[in-house]
């Protein structure tokens, strides 16, 4: 049997994301596999790259590894992105131009970080104007029909699900490691919730065809996390970590 941790959407929670390292640790795991979304946030971008480079790991680009590059290249900027690019070093600029936006793994899994032709497209969430769904069967394997893989690992949402398919393939988001909530506008506004501040990530376990999943919620100092977002002006962001949903007053603003 082997074992695998998937991780996702750190965006620079140093708390979180060495919590999530403790207990991947603690489990023995024979190899982690990291989403995208490391860095951008209200957080600590470099103590976050120090980590990842202290721990073997397949990591591919997330929407905001990329918006980083393009906003050191000159061609993209968004509120909190200077004092990101500030912090980061050259090394870790340079190491997120090498990452990937897809990638197999051991012939079990397809890893993107949204769909497999879109960073910033949800893969099982459908956003409407009456809130946001998870596709059906029928849509979900029509999506999929170029994946050969059995398993499809998907960030981006931040919501932890795992879905079985009728064609006997299994899509898992494992949540975010560090921002369990945000605010989206697109089309609609809407909200992503966990529902719980905790550092979200998954385990699979693989023996044969038999596919074990097992949802992992961390606790951690999420208080100390919302007072560093605090700290550097961003005060949704410090809401957001604290409760893991959308606080009344921010659905509004």
């Amino acid at each position: 049997m082997k074992s695998y941790a998937i991780i996702s959407d750190i965006h620079g929670n140093s708390l979180a994301l060495k919590a999530v390292l403790e207990d991947i640790r603690s489990r023995k795991i024979d190899r982690i596999i990291n989403l995208g979304d490391h860095f951008f946030g209200a957080l600590e971008p470099e103590a976050v790259a120090d980590m990842l480079r202290a721990n073997e790991m397949l990591c591919i680009s997330g929407n905001t590894d990329r918006e980083i590059l393009e906003s050191v290249d000159g061609d993209f900027d968004k509120e909190g992105m200077a004092r990101v690019k500030a912090e980061l070093s050259e090394q870790s600029i340079t190491w997120l131009r090498t990452l990937l936006k897809t990638a197999s793994c051991d012939g079990l899994f397809f890893v993107c970080h949204g769909t497999p032709g879109s960073d910033d497209e949800y893969l099982l969430e459908k956003v409407t104007a009456n809130g946001v769904f998870v596709y059906n069967d029928e849509e979900l394997i029509a999506k999929l029909a170029h994946v050969r893989e059995r398993v499809i690992l998907c960030g981006h949402s931040h919501v932890n699900r795992v879905v079985y398919l009728s064609n006997d393939k299994i899509i898992l988001n494992p949540g975010s490691v560090g921002l369990p909530a945000y605010l989206g506008n697109g089309e609609h506004r809407f909200a992503m919730e966990s529902m719980t501040p905790h550092a979200k990530y998954a385990v699979v376990r693989s023996d044969n065809d038999a596919i074990s999943i097992e949802q992992v919620l961390c606790a951690y100092d999420w208080n100390a996390a919302s007072e560093a977002a605090l700290k550097n002006g961003n005060e949704k962001w410090a809401k957001y970590l604290l409760y893991g949903r959308m606080p009344k007053e921010l659905r509004s603003s």
